[in-house]
This record gives C-alpha cells, structure tokens and sequence, in this order.
C-alpha cells in the first residue's frame, strides 16, 4: 500500500525532520512492507511541497537510523520498522569536532569553485552549483606537524563569509553568527583512505600512506545542505574516541 502523493495543505512546506517523522509514522502503520521501495524522491517533494535536498536529508536520516536502505540512482527500500539500538552519544557539534580545541588552523585558500562531475557527485550536488571551498591546514599546539587538512565547501549563497574568515575561525560558527543559520543536525563519515599525491603534500608524508578521511555534513533546520568538509588526517597523528549509549533495554541479537 503506497500513500497519497497528494498531500493535504497541512503537510505542505515540512522541514526535513517533519518529513522524517511522517515517514516513520507511514512505515510503523504498515504502508509499506519490508523490502518494498519507498515513494521517489520527486513523488515526496510533490507530497510535502518541500525541495529536493530537504526531501534527501529526510531520507539521509531514516537511513541513519536503520529505516531504509539508499543507493544511488534508485528507490530507497524499507529494510527496518524500528530504529537501530545504539545511538552516538554526542551532544553538540563542540563534542563531536572536539580536536579543533587542541590544534592551531591557518587558512590557505578561499575561492570559488563550479561542481563539475566529480566534485558533484563527490558534495551529492546538482552540477553546475556553486560553492565556496576553503582549503585549512590543522597544527598540533606543541609544533608545526600537521595533524590534518580540511577542504571545506560552503553552499554559494554565503560564499562572503570567506570576507570574515580568519585562520583559528570555525565556519559553521561563524555562518550561524553572520547569517543566523541554525543547524539541526550534523553527520559524519568516516573511512580509511591513502593519500593521493596533493593530501601528503599537505601532510608532509608519502603518496599512498594510510590516512583518515572524515566527511562531515552541516545541515541546517531549513533542511538545506550548507556545509561540507572532508579531513584528512595521517596516521598515527590524530585519534578519534566515539562513546554509544545503549538505546533502551534491547539485546545486542535482537
């Protein structure tokens, strides 16, 4: 059973989290059966009356929490109706981007760049987008080895705030100071990668040495993408702890 794609008045202009929730609603009453593909994304912008990124962070979400299944270029697939048992502990975006307490950045680059193929499948953008990319490299407070070297894409629209970036500013701070963003949510992706020839450079190690490679995302409470970073950080250099808390009272094999 598919719902409606035509959405009562009161569902027009949901934000992503309003999106999600009813989604989770549908699925606990049964609308759709594990293994069955969810509406496309163009059928929920028509439902919810909202834009495409807010419609993919909804979904971004429900995947996060072990709802649905994504892959690239095709439906979304019900693989879950309750969520995952174990959630990050985290509380704020300080804790969870907590090494930029105990490193020094300098700002290398600021300039504007178009997403072609690559960088838009890369940001998961439209192509032809515009964005602001700023290049920090990260120092440890006891020297100058770098621990780490950002690339950071900031959506276009607010490409003036590289005017008021300064080497030890944090962007997502600063875009809610300048613009009174607020944002709702923020996710990381991490994964083992070898550093192609421009990241050791950065890095001062080999072409191809093990480093870490961590892609945040800074969605704001409108939905939209605002930010994305990738860090970059070598081996034996940078250490991350990640605490989870248990979700209720349910068995690791349940």
């Amino acid at each position: 059973m598919t719902p409606d794609p035509h959405a009562a008045p009161a569902e027009r202009g949901m934000g992503y989290r309003e999106i999600s929730q009813a989604l989770i609603a549908d699925i606990k009453a049964g609308l759709w059966a594990i293994g069955d593909q969810l509406p496309t994304e163009a059928e929920l912008v028509d439902r919810f009356g909202a834009s495409r990124n807010t419609v993919r962070e909804s979904l971004r979400e429900l995947d996060l929490y072990g709802y649905i299944k994504r892959r690239r270029g095709t439906r979304s697939i019900l693989v879950a109706r309750e969520p995952l048992s174990f959630v990050n502990s985290a509380s704020s975006i300080e804790e969870l981007l907590q090494y930029s307490r105990h490193t020094r950045s300098r700002l290398l680059n600021a300039d504007i760049v178009i997403a072609g193929p690559q960088l838009a499948e890369q940001l998961e953008a439209e192509r032809g987008s515009e964005w602001l990319r700023v290049e920090m490299l990260r120092t440890s407070l006891r020297g100058d080895m770098p621990v780490g070297f950002s690339e950071i894409y900031v959506d276009g629209r607010y490409a003036d705030v590289a005017t008021a970036l300064g080497d030890d500013d944090t962007l997502y701070a600063l875009l809610e100071k300048r613009y009174g963003l607020v944002f709702a949510r923020v996710e990381q992706t991490i994964e083992a990668a070898a550093a192609t020839s421009n990241i050791a450079s950065r890095l001062a190690v080999e072409i191809g040495a093990p480093i870490l490679r961590v892609r945040t995302v800074f969605v704001a409470s409108t939905g939209d993408v605002v930010e994305i970073g990738f860090g970059h950080f070598p081996a034996g250099r940078y250490k991350m702890e990640i605490m989870l808390e248990r979700a209720g009272n349910q068995r690791l094999d349940e």
